[in-house]
């Protein structure tokens, strides 16, 4: 599958023309869009996304986030399981990011993200 480049939120542009992404690379995209949208945002799916509840906040609960975090990940069919989940804390910023290794449904391959910043 191919898709548009995305980089912070934004389209990637060179000499004028759209980039594109494919494989891998366009799956662990997708990935990072289901983590970085808050579930309900996007009018159009309003299931898409991730339950920040837990995640986020003076009630974080670590294994409640991990939780939301497989139930938001199960939204990508190419996706057969995720294999591991950590998480890193910024106080100054008040952010946490994820990184994560998930198992391919296609091929039984591992791919990897590393800090996925999800912010309050």
């Amino acid at each position: 599958m191919k898709a548009p480049l995305i980089i912070d939120g934004d389209l990637v542009m060179k000499n004028g023309e759209i980039q594109m992404v494919e494989g891998d690379e366009e799956l662990a995209q997708s990935v990072e869009s289901i983590l970085k949208t808050r579930q309900g945002e996007f009018f159009m799916d309003t299931e898409f996304g991730l339950n920040r509840d837990n995640l986020l906040g003076k009630q974080a609960d670590q294994d409640g986030a991990h939780d939301d975090i497989v139930e938001a990940i199960a939204q990508e069919e190419r996706i057969a399981t995720m294999d591991n989940i950590s998480f890193a804390d910024d106080r100054s910023t008040r952010s946490r990011s994820i990184s994560l290794s998930m198992t391919k449904a296609d091929d039984g391959e591992t791919i990897s993200l590393e800090d996925v910043a999800v912010e309050s």
